[in-house]
């Protein structure tokens, strides 16, 4: 039998007091999906993250676009970053999980980060398409070196059962 991942605004205490910043102030947030390994295994779990998403969302929600999201960037870090990547999936109170991808590369050394729009480009797609997909995403430098990207998925979680 699988274990339903815990929900934030049922389960505060099973959350393990991790808080992100969400519209000015600190918000609880449960780590319902987390995976740390090299890239190329964290790629191979897109499925897990899937499943997970699935068990959460509400029909009907957009769980294929999320994978997608998820595919997009775990491939950038397999192309771009070496190394361990980190890969949970939030759930705070707002109703939308957040994707966040950790690696230790080289990090993008560019604030704020723009997505190329060269239609013809053989690369380089992947954050555009990830904005377009994602209700917001914030790309920046990791403490400690790398890169960290937070997408709002366009997933809405179904409601607590009663």
């Amino acid at each position: 039998m699988k274990r339903k991942p815990p929900d934030p605004r049922t389960d505060a205490a099973h959350c393990d007091g991790y808080h992100t910043m969400l519209k000015g102030r600190w918000e609880p947030v449960c780590i319902v999906w987390r995976i740390e390994d090299q890239a190329e295994q964290v790629l191979r779990h897109r499925r897990a993250f899937r499943d997970c998403l699935v068990s959460l969302a509400e029909p009907p929600s957009g769980v294929d676009a999320a994978e997608l999201i998820y595919g997009e960037l775990v491939a950038n870090t397999v192309r771009y970053a070496t190394g361990a990547v980190e890969v949970h999936l939030e759930m705070s109170r707002s109703n939308r999980p957040v994707l966040v991808v950790r690696d230790h590369g080289p990090g993008l050394h560019v604030l704020p980060w723009t997505p190329r729009r060269d239609p013809l480009a053989e690369s380089g797609r992947g954050l555009g398409i990830v904005e377009l997909l994602a209700h917001d995403v914030a790309v920046g430098d990791a403490e400690g070196g790398g890169t960290v990207i937070r997408a709002t998925l366009p997933v809405t979680a179904r409601e607590p059962a009663a």
